[in-house]
């Protein structure tokens, strides 16, 4: 169940604000956007034993908590702690943003009859995320020659929730591609789920032997706080001397006289019997004569 937090000031007594008996401390306050991320709450006391103590959590719009954001303790001694681990969702349209809540307690020191309150401010910085694939990858021509211009085409796609930034494309210039010799791409920026083709071209070294070649395709980009990042796909292709030949099927005079010799028994029978026919249609000629 989704739980959206809100402390109104008429919830609260009159309260008279002293020095701070509370020490809060958070983690995981950096967010994912469009992901739940844990946040971990600590509330210990380092000062005066309490009564009556009721602590409450705030967290700003848009994020949204999963599970209880409020604590309350009859008794609070001194290095008595208060643990929760809390379960926080950022909207992607969070992202980049930086967001402020805080932590409220309420208690009464022992022997003192008033309230007293102090507010902890707590922060929260949401990131977003970046994950790019490399897809539909073709190399052309493959096979290749010696010294031929090759073509590595694809698509990139970036499934994050942010645009991945200053994007590049190239190959790395390991054999069997002539050193200086790749033309890099320029793609730029790549929105989240907008397909971006690329293209890049390289030299295949004149000495490269015949046989199966990898190549690792590079795709560099930077994030929202200007890092860089790189994404390596490996491929393959092959590099021949020559074109496998595909040559015409001729029938030889052998060929031609071994499949009439399979036709012999056949046409030797057919013969036979056309003589026969022949020799008993003259012998009743002059018979019936």
């Amino acid at each position: 169940m989704m739980v959206f937090l809100t402390v109104m000031p008429g919830n609260r007594p009159a309260c008279a604000v002293t020095s701070s008996n509370l020490s809060v401390s958070s983690s995981g306050n950096v967010l994912a956007a469009s992901r739940n991320n844990t946040l971990a709450i600590e509330i210990s006391n380092v000062g005066k034993y309490m009564r009556e103590l009721d602590v409450a959590l705030t967290i700003p719009s848009p994020l949204v908590l999963f599970g209880d954001n409020h604590w309350i303790r009859s008794s609070f001694a001194p290095r008595d702690v208060i643990r929760a681990n809390l379960t926080v969702f950022a909207p992607s349209s969070a992202a980049g943003a930086t967001l402020q809540g805080s932590i409220v307690a309420v208690y009464k020191v022992i022997g003192e009859t008033i309230p007293s309150s102090e507010t902890h401010a707590i922060s929260f910085l949401v990131r977003g995320w970046i994950d790019v694939k490399v897809y539909e990858v073709t190399v052309s021509p493959d096979p290749a020659f010696p010294g031929a211009e090759i073509t590595i085409s694809g698509n990139l796609l970036n499934r994050g929730v942010i645009a991945a930034m200053y994007v590049n494309v190239t190959v790395a210039e390991d054999q069997p591609f002539v050193k200086g010799s790749v033309k890099p791409t320029y793609v730029g920026q790549v929105d989240p789920n907008a397909p971006a083709p690329f293209s890049v071209t390289g030299l295949v070294d004149s000495t490269a032997r015949e046989g199966n070649h990898q190549a690792t395709i590079l795709v560099y980009y930077g994030d929202d706080l200007q890092l860089d990042h790189t994404v390596m796909i490996p491929i393959s292709f092959a590099i021949v001397s020559e074109l496998p030949k595909t040559e015409t099927a001729r029938t030889s005079i052998v060929d031609q006289l071994l499949s009439n010799q399979l036709l012999m028994p056949g046409l030797a029978t057919l013969i036979v019997l056309v003589i026969v026919a022949v020799y008993l249609g003259r012998r009743r000629k002059p018979q019936e004569a």
